[in-house]
Order: C-alpha cells, then sequence, then structure tokens
C-alpha cells in the first residue's frame, strides 16, 4: 500500500471532489426520474373521472328493478376510479374480488347465493399478470382505478355480473 504525500493529497481532492459531485448529480437525476414517473403515473391516476358505488343506479328503485345511471352508462368501457369495502369472502375467487358501497361478509358454505350482497356491487377483476392468484381479504376502504365495463356477464365465482371493474 502506498501512502500519498500532502502534496499528491491536495491534487486528489479536487479531482475526488469533482467525481462525488457528478455522481451525486446522476443519483439526484435518477431520483428525479423516478418522482417524475410517480409524479406523472400519479396525474394519470387523478385524471380518471370518479364514481361512486352508490351512483350506478337510480332511487329509488322503481317496479323493474334496479336500473343504470346516466353516467354510469356514460363511463361503459372508460378509465375510472372508484372506492368501496372489498366483500369478505370464505373462499376468494382466483382473479377476481368483489367492492361494495359498505363492509359485507358473505358465508358462501352456510347461505349459498342467498346473501346480502348491496345491488351495487362491483366483481373487480385483477390485472392479467395476477389472473391466477387469489385475493385475501384487506379491510378498509379502497381505491380503484381501472376500466369499468358494463352488461350481464358470468363470473368465474358462478355469479352474474353487471358491472365489472378490470384494474390497471
Amino acid at each position: 500500500m502506498r501512502i500519498l504525500s500532502p502534496r499528491h493529497m491536495a491534487c486528489c481532492v479536487p479531482v475526488l471532489s469533482l467525481l462525488l459531485a457528478a455522481c451525486a448529480g446522476q443519483a439526484t437525476q435518477d431520483d428525479t426520474s423516478k418522482a417524475s414517473a410517480t409524479e406523472v403515473k400519479q396525474a394519470l391516476l387523478l385524471q380518471a373521472p370518479v364514481i361512486t358505488l352508490k351512483e350506478f343506479y337510480k332511487f329509488p328503485m322503481g317496479p323493474r328493478g334496479p336500473e343504470p345511471t346516466e353516467k354510469l352508462l356514460g363511463l361503459n368501457n372508460k378509465r375510472v376510479r372508484i372506492t368501496g369495502y372489498m366483500v369478505k369472502e370464505e373462499e376468494p375467487t382466483t382473479g377476481l374480488f368483489m367492492l361494495a358501497p359498505l363492509p359485507v361478509s358473505l358465508a358462501e358454505k352456510e347461505d349459498g347465493p342467498a346473501d346480502d350482497l348491496p345491488t351495487a356491487t362491483l366483481f373487480v377483476h385483477m390485472p392479467a399478470a395476477d389472473a391466477d392468484k387469489a385475493m385475501s381479504f384487506r379491510p378498509g376502504r379502497w381505491e380503484l382505478t381501472g376500466t369499468l365495463q358494463i352488461g350481464n356477464q358470468e363470473e368465474a365465482n358462478g355469479r352474474v355480473s353487471y358491472t365489472r371493474l378490470i384494474l390497471d
């Protein structure tokens, strides 16, 4: 190992300072790129129109049952933001969970299809990369963004949905 003399060290300090400054500048640039990418993603999420589960159907409900609102129909196949509560299921289905306007717990084994799901239950489909995973229950209010789809469709859990959200 070679020990540098004070004269040599004096020459090295400016060079080391420049290298450190360049590295710090690069790190700041990378951090800024990451931050700006996150900010862009957040801005895009905030641009999606918001619809609440309570805005799905007209009230009071008429003799023909639930009737979709103009707002719901106008957002068909569009990217939206929506909040609600994950439905607690005994047996979750892979790639799918349900979102309700209030906390709901289902006892499928005991009750079968006779449950207390609200009319405005949204069927949430996981992105293709996570379609083979079952979501474990997480309490609390959720805010989700994805593409809203309307129309009757049989789901993987055997239920028929009218509204679906395909997550981003």
